[in-house]
């Protein structure tokens, strides 16, 4: 991931239909807010919230201390801010080769514009995979004569697409998913993306996706 991988940064994302609502909700919060919206909500395993409504607005908030609103958040008209959360933390499965070579050909994050597509991918992982020890685990992201591995495929995209990891495992217990993964292009290099996560959920390049048990995709544009 492209951020400094010793930060631990908490995440929330809120979304509901009334831009001016979150607006409202986010007023008076430390750190840094970012606008979305919502173009388009793609399931890939298991089921994306029903309440999900393509054309919402969301906005991401990263604060220096977790974000205090409470899960079951009501706006005045009755209706709910759905609501998703993460932080960024060490990263476990990369060398310090591979930091380095990251962070030498990582692209940044893009401004917001018209043409900026953003897209959040929730994702949840089987027991079977929090049952593994840690090298167990790294050994799935290495490239090995058979499969090029998770990071070996993020190298390949990683000057086009920036990528943000977050955990929510750890977060609240409560959560359906074990990580936000967050990802920005230009709106011309979309198939450039679509590459990227094809490979991701082929078993035979990344084995790693044998374990994934939810993930949807959330597409949307950066406007501010």
């Amino acid at each position: 991931m492209a951020n400094k991988p010793w930060l631990r940064t908490p995440a929330h994302f809120l979304t509901a239909g009334d831009e001016a609502e979150l607006r409202t909700l986010t007023t008076g919060q430390r750190g840094r807010l970012t606008h979305y919206r919502i173009r388009e909500v793609l399931p890939v395993r298991g089921e994306a919230p029903v309440a999900l409504v393509d054309g919402w607005r969301m906005v991401r908030i990263e604060t220096p201390t977790p974000f205090s609103l409470s899960e079951d958040l009501l706006l005045p008209d009755g209706s709910s801010v759905l609501q998703f959360h993460g932080v960024t933390q060490h990263l476990q499965y990369t060398s310090q080769v591979q930091r380095e070579e990251l962070n030498e050909h990582s692209r940044p994050e893009l401004e917001p514009t018209g043409h900026t597509t953003a897209v959040l991918i929730p994702i949840g992982k089987s027991v079977e995979w929090w049952k593994l020890a840690l090298d167990q685990r790294q050994a799935y992201f290495e490239q090995t004569q058979a499969a090029t591995g998770h990071i070996g495929i993020g190298l390949k995209y990683a000057d086009r697409v920036f990528r943000q990891l977050y955990h929510s495992h750890s977060f609240h217990a409560a959560l359906s998913y074990d990580f936000l993964t967050y990802f920005e292009f230009q709106d011309t290099d979309e198939q450039v993306f679509r590459a990227l996560l094809a490979e991701l959920r082929d078993p035979r390049a990344n084995p790693e996706w044998a374990y994934i048990t939810l993930e949807y995709e959330i597409w949307m544009t950066k406007i501010g």
